[in-house]
């Protein structure tokens, strides 16, 4: 357990570290929305639905998502409040600017299943059946702070979306 531990921590803290890439906005700009202050402790609560203490994927989606992209392994029993805490209170967990100019052409070396994960992990909900376009970037649709948006996702992570166009 300490071995996992160190692992997590270590990962978390390079996330931390790491360029975020989520964009709200248009395509073409790198608008920033501050983000919110979230409440780790009581978001753990609301979502632990089944008050066992620790968190399953669906109860979580965007956590799981998130430990995907970082490459952190999770207890078979799944996310417990304390590694919760860690995410949520990462800095990566709440920073939503892409790169200047994203997103970007180039060979997309990402399932369709590890894009999703990127956008479900800087909380895009809903996210369609991707589609990786001649330039190299997954595209689709889903929802970021309750309307629709297009999101594409490039080779190197960024995630950017714009108003779904209707």
């Amino acid at each position: 357990m300490l071995g996992y531990k160190a692992s997590f921590f270590g990962t978390v803290l390079a996330v931390a570290l790491a360029p975020a890439a989520y964009a709200q906005g248009t395509a073409t700009t790198t608008e920033t929305v501050a983000p919110a202050v979230i409440d780790c402790d009581a978001d753990f609560a609301t979502l632990d639905v089944d008050g066992d203490g620790y968190l399953s994927e669906a109860e979580a989606q965007r956590a799981y998502a998130r430990s995907r992209v970082d490459g952190v392994t999770l207890q078979e029993q799944g996310i417990s409040k304390e590694e919760y805490n860690t995410l949520c209170g990462s800095p990566a967990w709440a920073e939503h600017t892409p790169e200047e100019g994203a997103p970007f052409e180039g060979a997309n070396s990402f399932t369709e299943e590890q894009a999703r994960d990127r956008a479900v992990a800087w909380d895009v909900t809903e996210v369609s059946a991707l589609t990786k376009d001649d330039m190299g970037i997954w595209r689709g649709t889903g929802m970021a702070n309750g309307a629709p948006v297009s999101v594409a996702v490039d080779y190197k992570g960024n995630v950017v979306t714009s108003t779904a166009k209707p």
